[in-house]
C-alpha cells in the first residue's frame, strides 16, 4: 500500500490507549516466506538505525497529513512541509541527529524506513531505545510505532514519559508492550519496513538521535515491561491511566471500542464506527477525545449501522472517561439511539459528582436502561452517542475508550457512584 494510504490511517487513528499486556501475542513473530533480512547489529547485539555508528541502512523521512500524507526524505537541508519540517544537524556526528518541528496543523511523523524488509523477531521481548530533547512543551499526544504497511503497525503512547525539560532524554519502549491501532494488526517482526515511527498531531518541536533496538536495558522504561502499566510521567496523569490495561471481555460481552482483550467477545466494532459532528472530534490510540466550541455530538455508529442488542437491555455499558472540562454544560449526555429514534428522551446524565473534570481516567458502569428505551434496543442506530447540554457546550472537552455491553449489572451496583477512578 502507498504512503498516502498509510497516511490516512495515521490521521484516523494516530497518536493516544492501547492494549496493556500480552504483547508477545501483540506483535507477531514466527517464521515467514519472506522474512527480511538480518541487518549486522552491534557487539551488545543492538541494531543502531539511526545516530552515531548506525548499523541499519534507514533513512530518516517525514510525512505531513495536510501535505496529502506526502513523504520526504530528511537531509541536511531545512525541510519545511505544512505539517512537519525537520533537518538534520551534527550533535555527536556528522548529520547524527534529526531537528523536528512539529506545526500542530494536521499529523507529522517522524520515521526511519528501510528499502529492505528487516528482520527483527529476535527482539520482540526487547526495547526500542532513543534520545530525545523536547524544544518546546511535551503535546498529550505523542507515540511510537513499528509499521509494516497497513493493516500491520504496532504502537504505544509516550507522552507521559517525556519530561520535557529541553535536556537530552533516554526513552526506552518495550516492544512486548507495542499494540494494533483499531482496524489494523499486529505488526509482523520477520519484515519490517518502517522500524521506528514518531507521530504527533500536536505542536512539538524535538531533536532526536540514537535510534535502537536492543535485548536489554539498564533504564526505566516508558512502560513496565510485565504489566505494560505506565513506569514514569512527565509531572501530570499518565497517558491513559491505567485504561491500556482494560480488563478481558468474557463470553457474552460486546465489544464496541475496546483497547483491552476481546476475544471471547462479540466484536461490533466495525459495525459501529467512531464518528460525530460540530467541534473537534480525534481518534488517536484507541481513544477518542472531543472538544466543543458550540453544539456538537460524537458517537458510535452510522445511519446504516442496525444491530439487535435486546440482550443487553437489561445489563450495562462499561466504558473509561477523562473529562477535562464541563465548559458551559452542566454534564455530558450519554445515549444510545434506535433506528426509529434518535432517543433524545432518555440519557445517562454524567456530571462532575459522578466524574470530575480533573483529567483523571474513571472506568464507569451505566445501565442500558437509562440510555434507550427497551423497545428501542432491538435495532440500534448508533451505540453509543455522547454530547453536553443543548446550546451550552461551549468549553465542553472529554475523551473516552474501551466501551463495551454486558448482559447484567453487575451487584450492588449504585447508579450515584457509577464510576472510580482508574489507578495506574
Amino acid at each position: 500500500m502507498n504512503e498516502t494510504k498509510k497516511g490516512i490511517l495515521a490521521s484516523l487513528l494516530a497518536t493516544i490507549l492501547l492494549s496493556g499486556c500480552g504483547g508477545g501475542e501483540n506483535i507477531g513473530s514466527s517464521a515467514s516466506s519472506n522474512a527480511g533480512a538480518n541487518p549486522p547489529v552491534s557487539g551488545d547485539s543492538s541494531l543502531f538505525l539511526f545516530g552515531v555508528g548506525a548499523t541499519a541502512t534507514t533513512t530518516p523521512r517525514i510525512q505531513s497529513e495536510m501535505n496529502n500524507w506526502d513523504v520526504q526524505a530528511v537531509t541536511a537541508t531545512q525541510l519545511s512541509l505544512t505539517s512537519i519540517g525537520a533537518v538534520l544537524i551534527n550533535n555527536a556526528g556528522t548529520s547524527d541527529t534529526a531537528d523536528v518541528q512539529v506545526s500542530g496543523n494536521g499529523t507529522g511523523t517522524f520515521m526511519l524506513k528501510s528499502d529492505t524488509p528487516i528482520n527483527l523477531s529476535k527482539y520482540a521481548a526487547g526495547f526500542i531505545e532513543f534520545q530525545l530533547r523536547a524544544k518546546s512543551a511535551v503535546p498529550q499526544e505523542l507515540s511510537v510505532s513499528i509499521d509494516n504497511e497497513y493493516p500491520n503497525r504496532s504502537s504505544i503512547p509516550i507522552a507521559a514519559a517525556v519530561k520535557g525539560t529541553g535536556n537530552w532524554e533516554t526513552l526506552t519502549v518495550p516492544i512486548s508492550c507495542m499494540a494494533p491501532y483499531p482496524g489494523a494488526t499486529a505488526v509482523n517482526l520477520t519484515s519490517v519496513s518502517t522500524p521506528f515511527f514518531l507521530d504527533t498531531n500536536k505542536t512539538f518541536n524535538y531533536e532526536i538521535t540514537n535510534v535502537k533496538y536492543t535485548l536489554s536495558t539498564t533504564n526505566t522504561p516508558v512502560a513496565d515491561p510485565v504489566t505494560c502499566k505506565t513506569a514514569v510521567t512527565n509531572g501530570g496523569t499518565a497517558t491513559g491511566s491505567g485504561v491500556n490495561q482494560a480488563p478481558a471481555l468474557v463470553s457474552g460481552d460486546t465489544a464496541l471500542y475496546y483497547s483491552g482483550d476481546k476475544s471471547n467477545a462479540n466484536d461490533l466494532s466495525v459495525s459501529y464506527p467512531m464518528t460525530g459532528f460540530g467541534g473537534t472530534t480525534t481518534d488517536a490510540n484507541q481513544v477518542v477525545t472531543a472538544d466543543f466550541p458550540g453544539n456538537g455530538g460524537v458517537f458510535l455508529g452510522t445511519d446504516a449501522s442496525n444491530t439487535d442488542l435486546s440482550a443487553y437491555q437489561n445489563g450495562a455499558m462499561t466504558l473509561d472517561l477523562k473529562v477535562s472540562s464541563y465548559g458551559a454544560s452542566p454534564n455530558i449526555q450519554i445515549r444510545m439511539d434506535g433506528t426509529a429514534g434518535p432517543d433524545y428522551g432518555t440519557f445517562f446524565t454524567m456530571d462532575s459528582s459522578k466524574v470530575p473534570a480533573d483529567d483523571n481516567w474513571y472506568r464507569c458502569t451505566l445501565p442500558v436502561a437509562s440510555l434507550i428505551p427497551a423497545a428501542n434496543t432491538s435495532s440500534v442506530q448508533k451505540a453509543l452517542y455522547m454530547g453536553g447540554a443543548w446550546d451550552s457546550m461551549s468549553g465542553l472537552q472529554f475523551a473516552f475508550t474501551n466501551v463495551a455491553l454486558k448482559s447484567a449489572l453487575p451487584s450492588g451496583f449504585d447508579a450515584n457512584s457509577p464510576c472510580q477512578q482508574i489507578v495506574p
